[in-house]
């Protein structure tokens, strides 16, 4: 199982930092000469996001098979705890970000891009910028994250934080975006989706409490998905503090 997992977290790693570098490489700048200012676009953030967890969920899985490896031979007891335990800094880390932002965000990401291309592909894409984007780069970006953590969640058990930590969480995020749409809108005079420019201030409000509530309830599903695939494991707490 270890090597197992190591291989398919390296999978979709690898998947993810290629994309990252095809676009900093290869990808047109638009409006400016830095690739960091595509950081306004959820789905540049969302794309460093997915790479930066990967990455370390490979790292982490790595750690889990040079842990089970070492530890061989008939125990009364179980002298270290198993993979699923994860209590190390960089479990814990990854763990409070796989709930708090990259299942969140990274199906928001997803259903939010093809329901609003089902609909018009121009309320998220122009047409020129879309004949810009590789399909496979789309599909990286769009579409993978999704498949990517259900994948991850059979094979991991995270521990959650309390809702209430991952609720605040959320709002958070949920005001930093927009602060995001309307600091690009006041600096550079454009709004990053085509569809803003038809939206009212009360329509602004609304798709800001909508956003929220969506966003929430993705994570609120996410922590109860858990929850049914690895019990009280989820909300448990280290071993290191239950003693």
């Amino acid at each position: 199982m270890g090597v197992f997992r190591v291989t398919i977290y390296g999978i979709m790693a690898g998947v993810f930092l290629y994309a990252l570098g095809y676009d900093i490489i290869y990808m047109p700048r638009i409006g400016h000469t830095w690739w960091i200012y595509k950081l306004v676009m959820l789905t540049m953030i969302n794309l460093v996001l997915q790479t930066v967890y990967y990455a370390m969920c490979f790292i982490c899985a790595l750690m889990d098979t040079l842990r089970e490896t070492t530890d061989r031979g008939p125990h009364k007891k179980h002298p270290t705890t198993p993979s699923y335990w994860r209590n190390s800094k960089l479990h814990q880390i990854s763990d409070f970000m796989y709930f708090t932002s990259v299942l969140p965000v990274g199906a928001i990401t997803c259903l939010l891009f093809w329901s609003l291309y089902a609909l018009e592909p121009t309320l998220v894409i122009p047409k020129w910028a879309e004949e810009l984007i590789p399909p496979f780069m789309n599909h990286i970006t769009h579409t993978a994250p999704l498949p990517f953590i259900l994948v991850d969640t059979l094979l991991t058990c995270h521990r959650a934080p309390s809702r209430k930590i991952g609720s605040i969480i959320i709002i958070a995020l949920v005001i930093l975006y927009f602060s995001i749409i309307f600091g690009a809108r006041y600096f550079d005079g454009y709004w990053l989706y085509p569809f803003m420019e038809y939206l009212s201030v009360l329509a602004f409000i609304i798709m800001f409490f909508i956003s929220f509530i969506f966003l929430w309830l993705i994570y609120i599903l996410g922590d109860t998905m858990n929850v049914m695939l690895w019990g009280g494991a989820t909300h448990s707490e280290p071993i290191e503090k239950a003693k």
